[in-house]
């Protein structure tokens, strides 16, 4: 699960912190952990927050279309985020626009693996109004580790080998490998206060 590591509990706990920031991007290789840290970041948002999908096609054809619903209020009066979703190399226009707002709704976007000379990178990079946060494949003794972790919070107790075993079936993939651990608490019956170890 995402904030397994305190680079990512910091970002994901900027939400609350830093009421100045318009643009949270999270992009980078592992496509898995791209969208475990963004539905993460929304997950702090209010349980009955409205929700604005946009896709980055959308903004490349209406570049004030981003900054517009940042500024929009909500249909209910109550708390409003989107969550924009960057294809490809597009949309530089309209972030722009979004990160010149004093204030707005927060946009959560997640993107691919934008290297160093990417236009948005360095847009959200060099601003003030945007945190990033990049997502590695992690290798295999990260990945078995946060496999180890996430079975311990179900009341699993694994060692490294299967832990490792796991990292490999699961192709290092975290969402995968974290339905392989849910699945065997629930055939195990395991929690915190029951805990079983699993061989």
């Amino acid at each position: 699960p995402a904030g397994n590591n305190p680079k990512e509990r910091t970002f994901i706990g900027s939400i609350n912190s830093r009421p100045d920031v318009r643009l949270f991007l999270v992009f980078g290789p592992d496509e898995s952990a791209v969208a475990d840290v963004a539905d993460a970041l929304a997950a702090q948002m209010p349980a009955d927050a409205e929700r604005i999908d946009i896709d980055s096609d959308r903004i490349r054809n209406d570049p004030a279309l981003l900054a517009d619903e940042a500024s929009s209020l909500s249909l209910f009066g109550g708390a409003r985020y989107i969550r924009l979703t960057i294809r490809r190399e597009e949309g530089v226009a309209a972030i722009e626009n979004l990160l010149e707002l004093d204030s707005g709704n927060i946009v959560i976007a997640t993107a691919g693996n934008l290297t160093k000379v990417s236009k948005l990178r360095k847009l959200a990079e060099g601003s003030k109004r945007a945190l990033t946060h990049i997502c590695y494949v992690p290798n295999e003794g990260e990945a078995a580790a946060a496999i180890m972790a996430a079975a311990a919070a179900e009341g699993l107790k694994l060692d490294r080998a299967l832990a490792a075993r796991m990292a490999r079936y699961t192709g290092q993939d975290r969402k995968l490998a974290a339905m392989e651990v849910e699945k065997l608490a629930l055939y195990h019956d395991s929690s915190p206060e029951r805990p079983v170890t699993v061989t």
